[in-house]
């Protein structure tokens, strides 16, 4: 079981970045060069075999392009002049699938490959949600084929989720927070309503998950009401109001909520006062609390976990019993169902069993790329010292632990790469390059 947090409208940064790379992302860098495998020993093993990484192909971006990397086609987003254009790319080759423009500029898109549709949120539209926050929604969306690029329909509201061939639909009130949920088919042409409820002054949502299906969704309003509702009938399946407190990210206050199994975590967070409390989900009874100076919760394979400064600590989700504890540690956070990775300072990053709390491999150094698929294994950056200038990848195995160099290319930045499958796609300079990794 995973699950999805949204947290509130520009309430705090992601510990990771988008499903898509925004204008939000600074892209300077230099463009990658020859690569340096016999440096790092991990040579082709035969003459004349393809290396363990090799540079495939790189296409020219602006500062306010973004991308979004599918099963095997990078879509490249352009705004210019009031009109977006949006370019599907072979993976594999950089060759081109189509294009196609849209009047009017987009909002982040959101592959449907289910469906065999990319989902493009259009309108965008600014709203002051206090007088120090400000969030972004869009009014409609427009689905595309992505074989052809052909426009299959178009539909009000924001894509929020997608589950199977159904999208949640969220209509935004004039400051920005949550009015209205609505479920569709999007595999029908006009796609099918299939149901509906209003969500007046709700400000947070979640989303419980069993592999790529949604199950259960849980709002937070404004005051602190929470309603946890069946994803495929919208039928409410419990209520209850709990402490709530409104976020301030200027003074460091904010909350966060997540299904944990048949549990809520609650997670309020001050500048030098943190709660972490535990609901039974079925009926939103408080089942434990605890209280520290500071910290965050999440949902660490059956446990749930807490970083309180430089502790990591696993409860039971039912009693609150400590399971295991681990000291000396930075930030951390759930990588696949049964794992845990924490920053071991002047270390690296070490993983850890979930449910065991003990050491899995041991730690190495280097940032994680962020990927939609995490499976098996993530890849690892890491600048080089000799020569300078460049990055090492590595490919982190999370059932063992195991890292395999696997090469270096020119210099990257974590925060701009993200990887799919044998794929890695970074924004270098004024370019987007997709190399070739495994």
């Amino acid at each position: 079981m995973t699950t999805i947090e949204l947290g509130e409208i520009d309430s705090r940064p992601d510990p990771g970045p988008p499903t898509e790379f925004g204008s939000h992302l600074a892209r300077r860098s230099v463009t990658i060069l020859s690569l340096l495998l016999c440096l790092f020993g991990v040579a082709a093993s035969a003459p004349g075999a393809v290396p363990t990484i090799h540079p495939l192909w790189r296409v020219p971006v602006a500062e306010s392009d973004g991308t979004t990397l599918g099963t095997d086609t990078a879509y490249l987003q352009r705004s210019r002049a009031g009109q977006s254009h949006l370019t599907a790319y072979d993976l594999a080759t950089g060759a081109i699938r189509w294009e196609t423009s849209i009047d009017g500029t987009l909002g982040y898109t959101q592959l449907a490959e289910q469906a065999g549709l990319i989902l493009l949120p259009t309108d965008p539209e600014p709203a002051q949600v206090d007088d120090l926050r400000y969030a972004a929604f869009t009014k409609g969306t427009t689905a595309l084929d992505i074989d052809t690029g052909a426009t299959r329909w178009t539909a009000p509201g924001e894509p929020m989720l997608i589950s199977d061939r159904t999208a949640l639909m969220v209509d935004y009130s004039g400051d920005g927070v949550y009015a209205r949920l609505r479920l569709i088919g999007i595999d029908a042409v006009p796609p099918r309503a299939i149901w509906s409820r209003e969500t007046p002054d709700v400000e947070s949502l979640a989303f419980e998950l069993t592999g790529e299906r949604a199950d259960r969704i849980i709002t937070v309003s404004r005051a602190g009401v929470v309603k946890v509702i069946r994803f495929a009938d919208g039928t409410l399946l419990a209520g209850a109001r709990i402490p709530w407190r409104t976020p301030d990210p200027q003074q460091g206050e904010f909350n966060d909520v997540a299904p944990a199994g048949e549990y809520l975590v609650v997670n309020r967070a001050r500048q030098n006062d943190a709660d972490l409390t535990v609901y039974h989900l079925g009926t939103l009874d408080e089942a434990w609390q605890i209280g520290t100076p500071r910290g965050y919760a999440f949902p660490c394979g059956t446990s749930v976990c807490f970083e309180d400064e430089d502790r990591l600590t696993a409860y039971d989700p039912a009693t609150g019993e400590m399971r295991w504890q681990r000291v000396g540690l930075g930030s951390s956070w759930a990588a696949g169902p049964d794992r845990v990775v924490a920053d071991v300072p002047g270390v690296g990053q070490q993983l850890f069993d979930a449910d065991t709390g003990l050491p899995v491999g041991e730690a190495g150094a280097g940032e994680t790329v962020w990927t939609t698929e995490p499976g098996e294994a993530v890849l690892v950056l890491r600048a080089t010292r000799e020569p300078a200038g460049h990055t090492s990848i590595t490919r982190w195995d999370l059932a063992t632990g195991r890292r395999d160099l696997l090469g270096a290319v020119d210099n990257l930045v974590v925060n701009r790469c993200q990887s799919v499958r044998h794929y890695l796609g970074c924004f270098q300079g004024n370019e987007f390059v997709v190399t070739a990794v495994g």
